[in-house]
C-alpha cells in the first residue's frame, strides 16, 4: 500500500463526527464501572458476568458514540490483516522481553517471587469441557467486546477528541487503560502481575496500531485478540503443551509478516513514514 492511501485511509477516519468530551468520559467511567463491579460485588456467573462487563458498556458506548465506530469496523481489511498480524508478532516479542526483564529485576529483590507466578490464573480454572465452550465465548464475545470497548471506543474516541496529538502517544494510553481492566491480576500475582501487565500493555499496542493505520478496522484486531485468548483455552481442554503450540504458531506467523512488512519498507518508503 501506498503512503498517499495510507494517509487517505487515517484522512477518512477523521471525517468523523467527533465525541465530546463529556460523552467520553461517561463511556469511561461506564466501562470502568461495569468492569470493576466484579471485584466488588461478586458471584455474577459466567452470563450474567459478561452482560455486565461487556453487555452493558457495549449498549451505553453504542448510544454515546456507537455509529462512527460501526462503520469504519470492516474497512481496510487487507491492511488490517496485513500489520495487524505484524505488530501483533513484533510487539508480543518485544512484550516477552520487557516481561522477562522485569521478571528477573523483580526475582533480584525477591527470590520468593517466582512462587507468586506459579499461581494458576482464575479464568483458566475451568473444566476441559467447558474450556471448550470458551473457546467460542473467546472468539465470539471476548476479542469483539474488548475491541469495540478499547480500540474502537476509547481509543478512537482519543484520536476523535486529540486530532493533534501522535496516534502512538494516544495508543500509550488506551493500552494503560486496556491493561488497567485486567485488575484481578494484581489480586492474584501481586508484584508479578508487572509481568501480565506489560504482556497486556504491548498487546493493547499493537492493536491499536492495527485499528489506526487501518481507519477504524475492528474485525482483524477481533479475530486476533479472540483466537490469542482462545489458545489458552484449548490448552485447558487438551494440554498445556498443545495450547502452547499454537499460540507459538500465532506468534511466529506474526514475526514472519513483520519481517516481511520490514523488508518492505527497506526496499521503498513505508505507508507509515511520515
Amino acid at each position: 500500500m501506498s503512503q498517499s492511501n495510507n494517509s487517505e485511509i487515517r484522512e477518512d477516519s477523521l471525517k468523523e463526527k467527533t465525541i465530546s468530551k463529556k460523552l467520553y468520559l461517561i463511556g469511561l467511567l461506564v466501562i470502568f464501572a461495569m468492569d470493576y463491579s466484579q471485584y466488588v460485588i461478586g458471584g455474577f456467573g459466567p452470563v450474567l458476568g459478561m452482560v455486565i462487563v461487556y453487555g452493558v458498556p457495549i449498549l451505553a458506548t453504542g448510544l454515546l458514540w456507537g455509529s462512527p465506530i460501526i462503520r469504519r469496523a470492516l474497512t481496510h481489511t487487507y491492511t488490517a490483516l496485513k500489520f495487524g498480524l505484524g505488530f501483533f508478532g513484533a510487539f508480543t516479542i518485544l512484550g516477552t522481553l520487557a516481561a522477562t526483564a522485569i521478571f528477573y529485576v523483580i526475582f533480584a529483590f525477591d527470590p520468593t517471587a517466582l512462587n507468586l507466578l506459579n499461581r494458576p490464573n482464575p479464568v483458566l480454572q475451568v473444566s476441559p469441557e467447558f474450556a471448550w465452550v470458551m473457546v467460542l465465548v473467546s472468539l465470539l464475545v471476548v476479542g469483539p467486546s474488548e475491541e469495540y470497548l478499547f480500540r474502537g471506543f476509547i481509543y478512537g474516541g482519543l484520536l476523535s477528541l486529540l486530532k493533534a496529538r501522535h496516534w502512538f502517544s494516544l495508543a500509550v494510553i488506551s493500552s494503560v487503560l486496556f491493561a488497567a481492566a485486567h485488575l484481578y491480576y494484581a489480586f492474584v500475582y501481586g508484584i508479578v502481575s508487572a509481568v501480565q501487565f506489560t504482556d497486556l500493555f504491548t498487546f493493547g499496542i499493537a492493536m491499536a496500531a492495527t485499528y489506526y493505520v487501518s481507519g477504524g478496522n475492528l474485525l482483524i484486531p477481533a479475530v486476533i485478540h479472540g483466537a490469542y485468548d482462545a489458545t489458552a483455552f484449548v490448552g485447558v481442554a487438551t494440554s498445556a503443551g498443545v495450547g502452547a503450540l499454537l499460540r507459538g504458531f500465532m506468534v511466529l506467523i506474526g514475526v514472519v509478516v513483520a519481517i516481511a512488512l520490514f523488508a518492505q519498507r527497506t526496499s521503498k518508503r513505508s505507508p507509515l513514514s511520515p
